[in-house]
């Protein structure tokens, strides 16, 4: 009997997404990203390439014995993320590093302080707050104390997605066949709708008991 573990990672369709710690605003006609990353990168993954990596950890039982198949597109500054959305799409992108004082009074601000896990009690001493464990979040990616092995990935996935203006292309392409509209069209606010949550606790709304 063998035994390994799929690691993932913040799934880039967050930032294209509503109701992620990550979601863009529209500043002056420019898809803007403030969040508190500084110069760090996030190993954003992509959805649509898990399938491949956790078919692949069934279909080799010895390597993946033992394994922490640790996934990602690449690690992505959101600097160098802006400029491949403006790339794509050919509007104006930008990042800007915000402090996280200003993060937690921007469009998170309601529910900053409630618990991480919403069936959580708010009155358990041990309860995080949505606040502390984003905070968390971007310090990891801030810091650059995740690594991947991407010699590896290529390894297993040959025809994996490498990068993210490769995403946002192939992204906008799907979009545009779906009937969705392309990425641009899919970021402005009033789109918000027709494009659901990618974040299952996102879309119920933080609905449900256990």
């Amino acid at each position: 009997m063998g035994a390994a573990v799929f690691t993932s990672g913040p799934y880039i369709e967050m930032v294209i997404s509503p109701l992620t710690p990550m979601t863009p605003t529209i500043e002056d006609g420019v898809v803007t990203w403030r969040v508190p990353l500084g110069k760090g990168a996030v190993p954003h993954v992509a959805l649509e390439d898990s399938g491949f990596y956790v078919r692949w950890l069934f279909d080799h039982p010895e390597p993946a014995n033992g394994m922490d198949l640790e996934v990602a597109i690449e690690h992505m500054t959101y600097t160098d993320m802006a400029a491949a959305f403006e790339k794509v799409t050919g509007h104006p992108a930008q990042y800007i590093d915000t402090d996280l004082d200003t993060y937690w009074n921007g469009p998170l601000k309601e529910v900053a302080d409630l618990p991480a896990g919403y069936n959580a009690d708010p009155n358990d001493k041990s309860t995080m707050s949505f606040r502390d464990n984003f905070t968390g979040f971007w310090n990891v990616w801030k810091h650059g104390i995740i690594t991947r092995d991407y010699a590896l990935l290529d390894e297993i996935h040959p025809h994996r997605i490498r990068s993210a203006e490769e995403w946002f292309r192939r992204e906008d392409q799907m979009g545009r066949g779906l009937g969705k509209g392309s990425l641009w069209e899919r970021v402005q606010p009033e789109n918000w709708r027709s494009d659901s949550p990618i974040l299952k606790g996102s879309a119920d709304m933080r609905r449900g008991k256990l």
